[in-house]
């Protein structure tokens, strides 16, 4: 489990530490850092897996991406309970001896709306975008869920039923069902029988979300780093997707999310009140800039009552701030 995180000098950090629990929800403002926490998890991922290039596709080179406020290249640090991974000054650095790295399961905002249908290959991997998702779905349909995060109403015990359960809750009434054609490539779905691109976008959307949290109940020392789960949903299944990022983390995910929703924030809230020690394992932090436009990070920590400790200003109190003025 990864257990800190160190940034120096990149992208809008010009220097900070962030403690990562089994639940760590990132919210602020808009371009504030909240995706550069994941991108550095990411990158240390990369170095574990010693790849040839350790900078993610499409985010520009490590002179693009240093601060303009220090005088150094670029240092990410991430610590875990079996390891140290290191970016110092622009190297990257696996300490000697064993360091085990969780397994990265990475969901982006950027993922496939509705489709007719998707090319599949022989990966395993989801992708970032949800690109092979029914390929991994027929991979571990038969697999069983472990007992906390298989929804009451689910058909049986199996990742496909609990899928189609919690793809229900999270839109009521709706019935998903995956298909292969092996002998052209392809795969496609649809949602009470009607193609997906008849059903707008949240439940393709979700659909990745929540395969990903469930892939993640199967695979040990994993974790997912979610951009936006409450995407296209509605409040409630906003909040419901939060219930459920809550049940795995029980159930042994570890869980990064990036978040603007005050309702999937609320699910968690929700869980952590109706189960007790669970907001020990959660930390909650708010990104904003300077003006300077480096990032600032205060930490909020939810309580057993489910309420919230240092609330900071501008957190999830829009709500609050509009209806102030619709008295």
């Amino acid at each position: 489990m990864i257990t800190e995180i160190e940034l120096y000098g990149f992208k809008s950090f010009v220097s900070a530490s962030i403690g990562i629990k089994p639940l760590t929800v990132l919210t602020g403002l808009n371009s504030s850092g909240k995706s550069t926490v994941i991108q550095a998890i990411r990158i240390a991922d990369n170095i574990a897996r010693k790849e040839n290039n350790i900078l993610l596709e499409g985010h520009g080179d490590f002179e693009e991406l240093t601060n303009d406020y220090v005088d150094k290249g670029i240092t990410i640090i991430v610590r875990g309970d079996k390891g140290t991974i290191f970016l110092k000054n622009n190297r990257p650095k696996i300490p000697e001896g064993s360091v085990a790295f969780p397994k990265v399961i990475y969901i982006s905002a950027d993922r496939f709306g509705p489709k007719t249908s998707i090319p599949i290959d022989n990966s395993i991997e989801l992708g970032s975008k949800g690109e092979n998702i029914f390929h991994c779905i027929e991979k571990y349909r038969d697999e069983i869920l472990p007992e906390k995060i298989r929804h009451q109403d689910s058909e049986g015990d199996t990742f496909l039923f609990n899928l189609q359960a919690w793809l229900g809750v999270i839109s009521p009434n709706v019935k998903f069902q995956s298909y292969i054609q092996s002998k052209s490539d392809s795969s496609y779905s649809t949602f009470n029988e009607h193609r997906s691109t008849n059903v707008g976008f949240g439940l393709s959307y979700a659909l990745p979300v929540i395969t990903a949290l469930l892939i993640g109940s199967l695979i040990p020392d994993s974790i997912v780093l979610i951009e936006n789960p409450e995407a296209h949903l509605h409040p409630k299944g906003q909040t419901e997707m939060g219930r459920l990022i809550s049940l795995c983390t029980e159930a042994g995910v570890q869980v990064v999310v990036e978040t603007h929703s005050d309702h999937l924030f609320d699910g968690i809230r929700i869980y952590a009140k109706n189960n007790q020690g669970f907001a020990q394992k959660v930390i909650t932090y708010w990104f904003e800039l300077d003006d300077n436009d480096n990032t600032i990070v205060e930490e909020a920590q939810i309580t057993e009552d489910g309420r919230v400790k240092n609330w900071p200003p501008g957190m999830f109190d829009q709500f609050e701030i509009n209806a102030s003025k619709l008295l």
